[in-house]
């Protein structure tokens, strides 16, 4: 190594984990959760999916690792509700192989509980993972009369003053009886272009920003749409979640484009086929919800930690990863120019694996303030040039 900066990493020294690291990830988390569900998000989506992975590799009984949305405000203008149905969560894949790990898992559970035949098929169903606002919307005898968001999963904010005012949303359902509708409420790529982004972040913090806001009257609700996914009655019961799909829209509620239906590899298929369409979504996505089809055969699988073991949210390809740097070099390129270039822990970056980044400059060099073991944040600039992003392991003033 020729003149590294001294605070560098030698090259082959391993980081080793401990205790310290594990109580620093649940803070970071935590802190981090409170600020993205009260509109205040530090962290990239990436980044806090990140932390939860490393953090389930260490210690994956933590209460980081398996908790649900973020406890309400204490100072909450709103009401709090409990859902009538707790509002849980999904478990994630972020690969082919790990898909292929967790559909061989559940076709075997439902093998064995059903007494199938290899032969036979599972079915599954596929859609859009949303990237909006979650909330319950509760209907008696077809009357809207409640809308909640999703809270810590047990309590919510009764915000139907504001929700009401979503213009895609039945007040009263074609079809009588008792109802418990779930899904996301999302502002359209083109409405965020329009009206906000000088504003806001993105469509998402802007629905959700919109969803609590009392100023007003939350009249902006006017601009967001809810996506339905999910229906609950005492009295009726679907054999399929396709079937289901099917009463939301006869209902009058907006759902996800394109639900499908077929065995594991066909999802595959289909996966690849939304991935590379992604972008002509109207509104943001931000992977791939799969479910075992059978409606039956899907409670009767469970659920842990309030995610249910039958179905699993397949991500995109990060943009964007954590790893360590291990060593710094100065390369002189052919102009005789002298670059720094990071030595960092393999890292798989939308299909590449990135062990060396160009520091580019001296500025940025200095800036990302590198030291042994530190963590960053690791993305392919244009899908294509490796760069480190952000040194997560320093405070940002």
């Amino acid at each position: 190594m020729i003149g590294v900066t001294k605070g560098l990493c030698q090259v082959g020294v391993p980081f080793e984990m401990s205790e310290d690291r594990i109580r620093e990830l649940e803070e970071k988390i935590r802190v981090a959760r409170e600020e993205y569900y009260n509109l205040s998000p530090v962290l990239s989506d990436q980044e806090f999916d990140a932390l939860v992975d490393e953090l389930h590799r260490l210690k994956p009984e933590s209460p980081e690792v398996t908790a649900i949305g973020a406890p309400i405000p204490q100072l909450s203008v709103w009401e709090k509700v409990a859902h009538q149905i707790p509002m849980g969560s999904l478990n994630k894949v972020n690969s082919e192989a790990e898909f292929d790990e967790w559909a061989t898992k559940a076709t075997t559970q439902v093998r064995e509980t059903h007494l199938l035949g290899r032969e036979q098929l599972v079915d599954f169903f596929i859609t859009h993972k949303i990237d909006g606002s979650s909330m319950e919307l509760v209907y008696e005898r077809g009357h809207l009369v409640r809308c909640v968001t999703r809270g810590d999963g047990i309590i919510g904010e009764d915000v139907t003053t504001n929700i009401i005012q979503v213009p895609n949303i039945p007040h009263i359902l074609t079809r009588s009886g008792d109802r418990t509708i779930r899904g996301e409420i999302v502002m359209l790529k083109s409405v965020f272009q329009e009206h906000y982004a000088s504003e806001y972040a993105n469509p998402r913090n802007t629905a959700a920003a919109k969803v609590r806001e009392k100023k007003k009257g939350g009249i902006d609700c006017k601009n967001l749409h809810f996506i339905a996914y999910w229906i609950d009655s005492p009295t009726v019961r679907w054999d399929s979640i396709y079937q289901m799909f099917g009463e939301l829209q006869e209902t009058g509620f907006m759902i996800p484009s394109q639900p499908m239906a077929s065995d594991a590899n066909g999802i595959k298929e289909l996966f690849r086929a939304e991935t590379a369409k992604r972008d002509q979504v109207p509104y943001e996505i931000d992977g791939m919800v799969v479910s075992i089809n059978n409606c039956q055969v899907l409670k009767e699988l469970g659920d842990l930690n309030m995610r249910p073991r039958g179905q699993v949210a397949w991500k995109f390809d990060a943009a964007m990863c954590v790893t360590r740097v291990v060593d710094v070099r100065w390369q002189n390129g052919p102009t005789g120019r002298i670059t720094p270039v990071a030595n960092v822990e393999p890292v798989n970056v939308g299909g590449v694996t990135i062990t060396s980044i160009s520091l580019h400059n001296l500025s940025l060099f200095r800036d990302l303030k590198l030291f042994k073991g530190c963590q960053v944040l690791v993305s392919r600039r244009n899908d294509v040039i490796p760069y480190i992003e952000k040194n997560l392991d320093i405070e940002v003033v």
